[in-house]
């Protein structure tokens, strides 16, 4: 109970702090890096009618154009999940929060290969568990608009099952101007121990760089 109420208080909390407050960050560096904030909005439907849930992140981060680790993210989920066993809607609510590093090799003509690695905690109201995620991917941009693809190997690290899956990703992705950027993303999602269909999901980003 102690950490949903933890979530439930500070979430809101923070995001409006965030939102209200961009333009007093925009010449602001942290450690050598420039702030961004992210807000992120999942729906995702279950293979072969299983459910669906729907969620919403808030991605505070900062980019280190000349680092050697070129993105830190720190990512705050709350998610609700809506899961049919035995023909009953079982409704599940969702807390993560984890940290993610992102790395780029960039290719030339608008071609670039990224790595990124995260490690985090979910809590549920039916269990608890550690997990982390790398993503390989490769990225085109022209212009404003830009396209991705990649894989994410998403495993949990303390032998939880369940939640072991590998997916493919991709999507473009859209500079309105130097601040602003948008972006839609397709997971499919294969669990690794059955290796059957998962979930497919949609994503919308909304990213404002300070």
């Amino acid at each position: 109970m102690t950490t949903y109420s933890f979530f439930d208080r500070f979430l809101p909390a923070t995001l409006l702090w965030f939102l209200v407050t961009p333009l007093a960050w925009a010449d602001v560096e942290l450690w050598g890096g420039k702030p961004s904030l992210g807000l992120e909005y999942e729906h995702q439907k279950m293979a072969f009618g299983a459910g669906h849930s729907n969620a919403l992140t808030l991605v505070p981060g900062l980019n280190f154009k000349d680092g050697f680790i070129h993105k830190v993210d720190v990512l705050i989920e709350a998610e609700r999940e809506n899961e049919i066993e035995d023909g009953v809607n079982v409704k599940t609510h969702v807390k993560k929060l984890a940290l993610r590093l992102k790395k780029n090799f960039e290719l030339g003509d608008g071609w670039a290969l990224f790595v990124r690695g995260l490690v985090g905690r979910e809590w549920n109201t039916l269990e608890n568990f550690n997990y982390s995620y790398v993503d390989t991917g490769i990225h085109y941009e022209r212009g404003a608009f830009g396209f991705m693809a990649g894989l994410r190997f998403q495993r949990t690290l303390d032998g939880t099952a369940g939640h072991d899956r590998n997916k493919f990703r991709f999507g473009p992705s859209y500079e309105m101007d130097a601040h602003h950027e948008i972006e839609l993303r397709f997971i499919r999602a294969w669990n690794v121990q059955t290796r059957k269909l998962d979930s497919d999901a949609l994503i919308a980003e909304y990213t404002y760089k300070f």
